[in-house]
């Protein structure tokens, strides 16, 4: 018996159960590729799947809807992996290991995967349903979502013929969401030279923060790891002479990094100091995040002197310069969508080889003008330090649509069933639907969701009513959508 079994609306949660045992990691998709493909086969649907591994499920309108107009619904099959501290799973091969606790389904120390298997769950509840009144539906499973909304991007436009979207890969019940920021991903890359000395060696390790997701928590006041490193770094180096041998944290573009480290070389009788200096420097942090990230921890590990090889003392100022330089957090708030952020960047990864320094940034914002001008200065201040940028990929912002039908609908049946509008928001994160909205020409599209927290961390947790009411809510609005 499945850990979710008791729960309703049993089908989605059997299916929520199910995908959550298939390996589905962003780049790891071809297994639920191949188990949604199979389930088309079972259940004697049209169905069509990609080169990319995307997967478009058609089933014909219900009794009564056979000619109504195609609702399209649309969610993406992968998920974020990340693993809490001490916590060894292969997301390759091992499933996620479901819990409850109290109104929330999460997972043992592991991301959900919530973002985004409810929706899912809920497309195939629906399509195994032939009580369900509905329009003819198009399902589409897109890959890859979580690392640049690249299966949308890859999908073929012609493979759809419907003109009404709803996405539902949203994580607050009540708001129906009608507009997402666009972003761009910068990777820079610094040339590092580099001596051989003798010292001590030193790992510090920065820890304890929440991290969280580089649109939605952005203006959650939280630190960035990477960025808390470079200012260590700084300090530091003003006070005590050391060397840098690397420094690494954070793999992903759209994750606020929650941990970082780096390699040192010192002279033995600078260790105490250093000690002392890291302790002063752990308490001011805290004392400046307080009640928005204050876990930070800074611990130092210090080995036996021997020879190590470092980075020349101008690269290190290279290196140190660009971490306290590069933009970072939220860069401008709307001036007309009250506590909407305009304009963000996330330095996500930073990592070091032997002769290069890289970086990547996600850039997002409402406006290409901004975001561009946001990439142009992370650009000036890579070349003025003698390196060189690369945009891995962009897509495009998704407009706010005053006269959507498809709106008006969904906020009349929400009202309906809780005697109360819902909220109309405009989001800082990246939604499929600006790529499937730019690409299938008079598409109407919102966004939904039920109630998760934590997203793209081992905390994420999904809630239990939430996804109730809004698979209720969700039935409702298909059943209007005549």
């Amino acid at each position: 018996m499945g850990i979710l079994t008791e729960l309703e609306p049993k089908n989605v949660y059997r299916y929520f159960e199910e995908i959550s045992a298939i390996p589905r990691g962003s780049g790891d998709t071809q297994a639920m590729t191949e188990y949604l493909v199979q389930f088309a086969i079972d259940h004697n649907l049209d169905a069509i799947a990609d080169e990319e591994g995307n997967v478009i499920m058609k089933k014909p309108g219900s009794e009564g809807y056979e000619e109504s107009d195609i609702v399209i619904l649309q969610g993406h099959m992968d998920m974020v992996c990340a693993a809490a501290p001490g916590v060894a799973h292969n997301f390759e091969t091992d499933p996620i290991t479901l819990a409850i606790e109290d109104d929330y389904i999460t997972a043992v120390g592991t991301t959900l995967g919530g973002d985004d298997g409810i929706a899912v769950a809920y497309m195939l509840a629906i399509l195994d349903d032939d009580t369900i009144a509905h329009p003819p539906l198009e399902c589409v499973f897109t890959i890859d979502e979580e690392t640049g909304l690249v299966g949308a991007n890859l999908l073929d436009p012609s493979f759809i013929d419907g003109k009404r979207m709803i996405n539902l890969d949203s994580e607050e019940e009540g708001i129906i969401t009608t507009g997402c920021a666009g972003a761009t991903i910068i990777i820079t890359s610094i040339p590092v030279g580099r001596a051989v000395i003798k010292g001590l060696p030193v790992l510090v390790e920065i820890g304890g923060l929440k991290g969280g997701h580089s649109g939605a928590d952005i203006d959650k006041g939280r630190i960035n790891a990477d960025k808390l490193m470079g200012r260590y770094l700084y300090e530091l180096d003003r006070k005590i002479a050391f060397s840098l041998c690397d420094v690494s944290g954070g793999d992903k573009d759209n994750v606020i990094p929650a941990s970082s480290k780096a390699h040192l070389v010192i002279d033995d009788e600078d260790l105490e100091a250093v000690n002392s200096f890291t302790r002063e420097f752990t308490a001011a942090v805290r004392k400046e995040y307080a009640g928005t990230d204050d876990g930070l921890t800074i611990k130092l590990e210090s080995g036996h002197p021997h020879k190590v090889s470092v980075m020349d003392p101008d690269s290190q100022n290279k290196v140190i310069t660009f971490l306290m330089h590069i933009p970072n957090g939220v860069q401008h708030m709307s001036g007309i969508s009250k506590g909407l952020v305009q304009t963000s960047t996330n330095l996500g990864i930073i990592k070091t080889g032997q002769t290069q320094f890289l970086t990547t940034s996600m850039i997002r914002s409402s406006y290409t003008s901004e975001k561009d001008y946001v990439a142009a200065r992370i650009r000036s201040l890579t070349k003025y330090l003698g390196g060189s940028t690369q945009v891995s990929y962009t897509f495009p912002a998704w407009e706010y649509n005053e006269n959507s039908e498809l709106q008006k609908v969904m906020a009349d049946v929400y009202e309906e069933m809780n005697g109360k509008r819902p909220v109309i928001n405009v989001i800082h994160a990246g939604l499929e639907c600006g790529v499937f909205v730019s690409k299938i020409e008079g598409l109407d599209a919102v966004s939904i969701g039920p109630d998760m927290i934590g997203i793209h961390t081992p905390d994420e947790k999904l809630s239990i009513s939430s996804a109730k009411r809004t698979w209720d809510y969700l039935l409702k609005v298909l059943s209007a959508l005549k």
